[in-house]
């Protein structure tokens, strides 16, 4: 699994979003968890 990099910023950018967006963390969970299905070639999967 490929480790992602946020900084203090960004986490606190989206705690306000969150907050003030009333924004569904669910949301930002599952996209999230797409990026291990990201890949270069066209016929590859998760």
């Amino acid at each position: 699994m490929r480790q992602l990099n946020f900084s203090g910023e960004e986490i606190l950018e989206t705690i306000e979003m969150v907050r003030t967006e009333q924004l569904d963390i669910r949301t930002i969970t599952v996209g999230i968890s797409l990026f291990d299905c990201v890949s270069d070639h066209a016929g590859t999967l998760c």
